[in-house]
């Protein structure tokens, strides 16, 4: 707003000091009057930041896998008392399949002696019917001889058929003897095979005791190898597990700060080639307006502080951009003439 003569004559009257106080005091009084169109210039930016294409973040994860794939594995390892009652376990049914096999083998003898004492009843029945049939052929034949003789009812006959008969006594003691002797050596066989199987017996605890505390140790230290390796394994999986984490972290850094280098370096582009060619498209229209508003704001001001206003301003620099330079221009000689609206 121009100043009406009576004003300028009053100024004719001011110091220096007068002057440069009322001057700071108008730019002081613009400033606050700026603030009325902060918010269009705002709501301009902001429509113009909505109209670029948003930057899609990167996935982290997809290109710098959180893991290797590697993974501990967990081992219960059995304790000593786990490991005594497996191998008394194994150990009572080998033991019990060992006796068991040593049972049947001595039972199957014990079969075949016995099955001697048929045997030697079955001879006994024969020999008794051999010699019972041998008596009676020959007391036949005695009888027959004496009855040729007339000696029937003599002593002669009667000493015959007597040892006749003591001798088929003798026979009969003889075959029972011989029955009998059988029958004692079948008792002592089996005697025997039950002396020889119960020491076999004291001799498979002996033996199963002495592999029971070997399997014992056997196990032991098979389980502490065990455990060795799987704590070497999962030891390799923690520090190759832990070195790609360092190393991740670090490619992680390293793709931003490229990443972030390279959005800068396209900015710095960007800035010199609108400043060697100017804003186009979405951009241009956008900035053109937010200079007409700026431009009828400071064009209502009196055109002595309306550029010292601007040059004042901590926030046009920022929302015009590229049009700070030419409105604060237009303004310092609008006092000569004016100045147009961009479109």
């Amino acid at each position: 707003m121009a100043k009406s003569i009576w004003d300028e004559f009053k100024d004719l009257f001011k110091t220096d000091s007068e002057k440069a106080e009322e001057k700071q005091n108008q730019i002081k009084d613009a400033l606050e009057r700026e603030k009325e169109i902060l918010d269009r210039l705002s709501e301009l930016e902001q429509q113009y930041k909505d109209s670029l294409p948003k930057e899609e973040e990167p996935d982290l994860d997809a290109l710098f896998p959180t893991d290797l794939g590697l993974k501990e594995i967990e081992y219960k390892a059995d304790s000593d008392e786990d490991i005594a009652s497996r191998a008394e376990r194994e150990n009572a049914l080998n033991k019990q399949q060992a006796a068991n096999k040593l049972e049947g083998k001595y039972e199957t003898q014990k079969s075949e002696i016995e099955s001697n004492r048929l045997q030697a009843a079955e001879n006994l029945k024969s020999g008794y019917e051999k010699l019972s049939e041998l008596y009676d052929e020959l007391r036949r034949r005695t009888e027959n001889d004496v009855l040729k003789r007339g000696l029937a009812r003599s002593s002669i006959a009667t000493t015959q058929l007597g040892s006749l008969d003591a001798a088929r006594m003798e026979g009969a003691g003889q075959l029972q003897a011989s029955f009998n002797n059988s029958m004692t050596e079948i008792d002592n066989k089996i005697a025997g095979l039950e002396n020889d199987k119960t020491n076999a017996l004291e001799e498979l605890d002996l033996k199963y005791a002495m592999e029971l505390d070997e399997r014992i140790a056997d196990l032991k230290k098979e389980r502490d190898k065990t455990v060795k390796e799987y704590e070497t394994y999962n030891n390799q999986v923690r520090k190759q597990n832990a070195d790609y984490q360092v190393k991740r972290q670090s490619d992680i850094e390293k793709y931003l700060e490229k990443r972030e280098e390279e959005k800068l370096e396209a900015i710095k582009k960007q800035e010199e080639n609108e400043k060697k060619y100017g804003y186009t498209g979405e951009k241009q229209d956008n900035y053109a307006k937010r200079y007409n508003i700026a431009l009828n704001f400071y064009s209502s001001l009196a055109p002595e502080i309306a550029a010292d206003a601007l040059a004042a301003s901590p926030n046009m620099k920022y929302y015009l951009g590229l049009y700070y330079d030419k409105l604060l221009n237009a303004l310092k000689s609008s006092s000569s003439g004016g100045e147009k609206r961009y479109y």
